[in-house]
């Protein structure tokens, strides 16, 4: 047999050319001499072909599987942010402007950001959380007569530590034209009841909103924080409607009243408004204005001799006495002859200074207080102890639970009236303060005491 390659003889059971060392083909392999070099010079191409193949489909099986994991992370990602524990949450704030506003949180791994494309803004996830306040007025334009809402719809992108960029699902909802922002101190209620000709208006709006009070503008009287301080009139015809009007860019009007309750009486009768519903001494200066020739009288405690009427101009003055500390009622009349009395009554409440508190207060003896509660009524005492819990009642009363015990436990509930709030618990504080009756705690009742100075206790 011939070499195909080189043409040199060999043994017909020869595997090898011992020239060319090439591999020489097999009996049953051999055909016709011209067959087999054709064969035999395919043979480089079919591997090159069935390499390439190979490596297609090592190549394809790659990037499908690569496809297949982004996909599944993709999805998975999807639902932690739709329906998973990283779905971005919406709620409702108050910014410092009074202006109402809304909080976007989004979740995610601390050192990720959150980018939303249509704010051209990014938020850092720090503590697994990126939180964005916006005022609602801002999703606005300047005209908003025939707006209801706007419908808003953000595409954020997560942008892992390492620069992976993911697009997470849209972020759909909806605000309301907000109304324009309006905050009354002063009176603290939408109806109050007065005995004087005028009372103090006390509101705050956003700076650059324009303000009507009973129609007249009065924006010119704003500070640079949007505060207003002013003087309405109250006449005494029963109820005084006060109409104000709030109108701030990119919110809907506001429009509110307030009824200032001023009796009508027979009797012209008027409290100066220098007199206070607030007193830090036992007696204090009342004054005001009646008709010339009506005599007054007082029903509660007062100096008698304080007592003086102008009978040509109608001023009067006396000094009223408070037996308690709290509230204390000073009512009294004006009488004419012909006329039905006119009688004004309200209420000041007596705060004593921490000096005069200080000296009247009694030596803390628990024993007898829990039985002489009643007997001992706006009786101040001098509470050193520790806090022991602190909580707040539906109205708003802030509550001090000390152990004044000092061999065993023994508990006074304090009506936290002091400065200083939110006392440290486990720490000693002293109080002053003046019993007001008892109240339950934990199942048991304690004696209550108004506290109107705490600070902490040196021992």
């Amino acid at each position: 047999m011939k070499c195909p390659y080189c043409g040199s003889v060999c043994a017909d059971d020869a595997l090898y050319c011992p020239s060319c060392k090439q591999p020489l083909p097999t009996a049953h392999a051999v055909g016709t001499a011209s067959e087999g070099p054709a064969c035999e010079k395919r043979s480089p191409a079919r591997k090159a072909v069935t390499a390439l193949v190979a490596v297609a489909f090592v190549i394809g099986l790659c990037v499908g599987v690569y496809k297949l994991v982004g996909w599944i992370q993709n999805y998975q990602l999807t639902r932690l942010y739709t329906r998973g524990a990283y779905a971005p949450t919406l709620s409702t704030v108050q910014m410092d402007d009074l202006r109402q506003g809304h909080a976007m949180i989004f979740f995610g791994k601390d050192g990720d950001q959150i980018y939303l494309p249509e704010m051209d803004r990014s938020l850092s996830i720090s503590g697994g959380v990126a939180r964005m306040e916006v005022a609602d007025s801002d999703w606005f334009g300047l005209n908003v007569a025939d707006v209801e809402y706007a419908d808003i719809t953000l595409s954020p992108m997560l942008i892992s530590e390492s620069g992976k960029k993911t697009e997470l699902p849209p972020f759909n909802f909806k605000i309301d034209v907000p109304e324009s922002p309006l905050s009354i101190s002063s009176p603290a209620t939408d109806r109050i009841t007065v005995v004087t000709g005028i009372y103090p208006l006390v509101l705050n709006v956003v700076p650059g909103s324009t303000v009507f009070v009973n129609g007249e503008d009065v924006t010119s009287s704003l500070d640079r924080s949007g505060l207003l301080s002013t003087y309405v009139g109250v006449k005494p015809i029963g109820d005084n409607v006060i109409t104000l009007i709030v109108r701030t860019p990119k919110h809907r009007e506001c429009r509110r009243e307030v009824v200032i309750y001023r009796q009508h009486y027979d009797i012209e009768l008027e409290l100066d408004t220098t007199v206070s519903d607030l007193s830090t001494a036992r007696t204090m200066a009342v004054t005001g204005t009646t008709e010339p020739g009506a005599t007054i009288s007082v029903d509660t405690d007062h100096i008698e001799e304080s007592l003086t009427v102008d009978s040509q101009t109608g001023r009067f003055s006396f000094i009223a006495r408070f037996a308690t500390y709290g509230n204390n009622t000073v009512r009294f009349r004006a009488s004419k002859e012909g006329k039905e009395d006119a009688v004004i009554s309200f209420n000041v409440n007596y705060r004593p200074s921490l000096a005069e508190m200080r000296d009247r207060a009694w030596a803390m003896d628990y024993k007898q207080l829990r039985v002489m509660f009643e007997n001992w009524r706006y009786q101040s005492f001098a509470c050193r102890g520790q806090v022991i819990d602190s909580f707040t009642n539906d109205e708003g009363a802030s509550f001090i639970v000390m152990d004044v015990g000092t061999d065993e436990r023994q508990l006074v509930i304090l009506e936290n009236q002091s400065a200083l709030t939110g006392p440290t618990l486990g720490r000693r504080y002293l109080a002053y303060a003046y019993v007001d009756g008892q109240m339950m705690y934990q199942s048991e009742y304690y004696p209550k005491l108004i506290c109107l100075y705490l600070d902490v206790s040196s021992s």
